[in-house]
């Protein structure tokens, strides 16, 4: 695609929709206009930018995609819309696509699934990556399992990478050098299966290993 691909996202938790935003700020051909965390928000954001694409909170409007939908279409007609669903199933997807949404993504999938997902619907196709039945508690996910390797070191690490903080940052505020640093970084990639620090963080928040509601602390004395 040779335009930039101009993006909205708008979810009721703030540091998930931020985190994602810094995620999908990476890739070359995307661009983040604005993040939204209530209804009102939404549609004033997609009204002043008018984005190529919204990632939506299946929830933040109401549950019915029926509700969702319309608001943000008379504020943008040209926007394509992409509802994010914790439960993107059978149901979900046939109201959510009847409506008008151009795909639905389960917030279990992965950034690369949401970015190929961004680009789909961007080129006229629709895009859906449909999450299985939760695991029950008794029985990880193997991700849940990836994530309980981590020492409470490495955890400490990734929660500041998924506040936005660089390796330099980290360091500085904690008085390690950045070759530590990096060192527990390193680990944290091997140990979850994933090729950098964006795709740790996008695990991190899609699997609960780093706390959603603010960011991480770290004891410089014991890194």
């Amino acid at each position: 695609m040779s335009k930039l691909v101009r993006l909205v996202l708008a979810d009721a938790h703030p540091v998930l929709a931020e985190g994602l935003g810094m995620i999908l700020a990476a890739e070359a051909d995307f661009a983040v206009c604005g993040v939204a965390h209530d209804g009102c928000g939404v549609v004033e954001l997609a009204a002043v930018h008018r984005p190529t694409v919204l990632l939506l909170d299946a929830h933040l409007l109401g549950g019915d995609p029926a509700q969702t939908l319309p608001p943000v279409q008379q504020a943008s007609p040209a926007t394509k819309v992409l509802l994010l669903s914790a439960h993107a199933r059978g149901n979900t997807v046939a109201a959510a696509l009847a409506v008008g949404a151009a795909g639905v993504v389960a917030k279990g999938g992965s950034s690369r699934q949401l970015a190929d997902a961004i680009r789909r619907v961007v080129d006229g196709k629709r895009a859906m990556v449909v999450a299985g039945p939760p695991q029950s508690p008794r029985h990880p996910s193997v991700e849940q399992l990836r994530g309980w390797t981590l020492s409470n070191r490495e955890r400490e690490v990734l929660g500041l990478l998924a506040t936005g903080w660089s390796i330099w940052r980290i360091a500085e505020q904690c008085e390690v050098s950045p070759a530590t640093v990096r060192s527990h970084v390193q680990n944290v990639l091997v140990k979850l299966g994933v090729h950098g620090k964006l795709e740790a963080v996008a695990f991190a928040f899609q699997h609960g290993i780093v706390p959603t509601g603010g960011g991480a602390t770290w004891d410089r004395h014991s890194a």
